[in-house]
């Protein structure tokens, strides 16, 4: 790699400081690449350090007949367990049956069951069923009555912005350069590079990597790239609420078969509630946080709790949104895949790669595959 003080050659260029940007850095770094990171804020400053928080297969996954998705973030957890176990913790989850829930209890048993196969898990950490009775000690705060069956079984629980900061560490322990507060004003190709000019110099490398997350449509329109595929932006809310709310991860559903989880975090003596999912048609910056979607958390989750627990806007501490970019293949934001598309471009010795989709969980998995495509493309 070559360099002055304002124009910089390297391997690899990647757009974006998130989890998966950090992850790929790192994961062709370690190969022996020069990389170089842009980002227009600070790590993890994105969706990235705006989830639920979870590191998780995704059991509801299942219903949309997406096993592979799920085996793969079920693999990646255990590997992230292994890796980060100051940052991944498996936490029990419970899974509370009502009668007016939209999901019958024996669906929801052979998915949990389903769920356990494709993790290949110890029995100590397998599903079960757990007795209303017992339920009543664990979660007081939620009503008993109509409660039909309740279900155990087990992912994990992460600091998003600490494991996309550590991941950033990572790569950069490898020799990947990450530049923050980063902005492009110009990306040009010729046969051989591209070439981002930035309010920090210009950049020069054969490889550019779009891993701009619900940035990406943003990115190609403003500086002209082609690309195969575009997103759709689903934002998702979430409300914190001052104490703990439950003792323990509560899986809960809405009439309209959507999903909330009860994310306690004794750490910081707060309750988590999310998420929300709602398609956005501004631009990702202008994206704000809807009080109508702060009240259906708020109610859907005062369905839940015992007269004398429940929250009332006072209550709540703050709360954040992420945008998730979720490439369409359904009309619901409900039934968005969350599976990722690599897409490859290449105009002579240059060569584009946009990373659409993702998500937290799957970030090793997606590194790994942009490196296998680039070492059969390019390497």
């Amino acid at each position: 790699m070559g360099a002055d003080s304002n124009h910089i050659a390297t391997d690899v260029i990647i757009l974006g400081a998130g989890i998966n940007g950090c992850g790929i850095a790192t994961e062709l770094a370690q190969s022996g690449l020069n990389v170089v990171v842009l980002e227009k804020h600070t790590i993890g400053s994105g969706t990235s350090s705006k989830s639920s928080r979870l590191i998780h297969g995704g059991l509801r996954y299942l219903e949309q007949f997406e096993f592979g998705l799920v085996r793969e973030a079920l693999l990646d957890r255990q590997e992230l367990l292994r890796r980060y176990p100051q940052l991944v913790k498996l936490k029990p989850f419970y899974l509370p049956i009502y009668k007016s829930s939209p999901r019958p209890a024996w669906m929801i048993w052979c998915g949990l069951k389903l769920y356990d196969l494709l993790t290949g898990r110890q029995s100590q950490s397998k599903s079960r069923i757990v007795n209303r009775s017992l339920f009543s000690d664990i979660a007081p705060q939620l009503k008993q009555d109509d409660l039909t069956a309740v279900f155990q079984y087990y992912d994990a629980k992460t600091d998003d912005l600490l494991l996309t900061q550590t991941v950033a560490e990572d790569a950069q322990s490898y020799g990947a350069v990450i530049h923050q507060f980063t902005i492009a004003n110009s990306i040009t190709h010729s046969d051989d590079l591209y070439t981002v000019s930035t309010n920090r110099g210009s950049f020069f490398a054969p490889i550019l990597i779009n891993a701009s997350g619900p940035w990406i449509d943003e990115v190609n329109r403003e500086f002209d790239l082609q690309a195969r595929y575009r997103i759709r932006k689903i934002s998702g809310i979430h409300v914190i609420f001052k104490g703990l709310l439950t003792q323990d991860l509560m899986f809960m559903q809405t009439a309209e078969k959507r999903i909330f989880f009860i994310i306690p975090e004794p750490e910081n003596n707060q309750t988590i509630i999310g998420t929300t999912e709602r398609e956005e048609t501004v631009d990702i910056d202008a994206v704000r946080v809807s009080p109508d979607d702060v009240d259906y958390l708020l109610n859907q989750l005062n369905i839940y709790l015992k007269n004398e627990h429940r929250v009332t806007a006072d209550d709540i501490k703050s709360f954040y949104i992420g945008v998730r970019p979720l490439i369409a293949y359904k009309e619901k934001p409900t039934d968005l895949s969350r599976e990722y598309i690599l897409d490859h471009h290449q105009f002579g010795n240059a060569h584009l790669v946009h990373v659409f989709g993702g998500k937290l969980t799957t970030y090793l998995s997606l590194a790994r595959k942009v490196k296998r495509l680039l070492e059969k493309k390019v390497l």
